[in-house]
């Protein structure tokens, strides 16, 4: 998620607990995102992510995707490295999805 001040972050359960992010945390493509936290989850854990970005024409956009927990090991001295697949992303959201993605690599 990219917050107000351009930061990669990530929130947990609505907000309750959120971590901001360092360059190369965050990967994301149409079909799924790779990311580091400080978070463990079980493999298959379905999850709901929200992303916020600022396009470039239509401003402040928002997407909420839902992913199933693939892939989640210990990364040395960083947390765990999780990969979620998306369940269903629909054609309307792949756009903004590449404008986010691209905005995560200039970070």
């Amino acid at each position: 998620m990219l917050t107000g001040t351009d930061t990669p972050s990530l929130y947990l359960d609505y907000g309750v607990d959120a971590q901001r992010c360092g360059c190369g945390d965050i990967d994301l493509s149409e079909r799924g995102m790779r990311f580091t936290s400080r978070w463990q989850f079980s493999i298959g854990t379905q999850l709901s992510v929200l992303l916020v970005h600022m396009h470039p024409r239509l401003g402040l956009c928002r997407m909420t995707l839902e992913g199933i927990v693939v892939w989640c090991e210990p990364k040395a001295d960083k947390g765990h490295e999780s990969t979620l697949l998306f369940l269903e992303l629909p054609d309307e959201l792949k756009p903004s999805l590449r404008e986010f993605s691209h905005q995560l690599a200039a970070v």
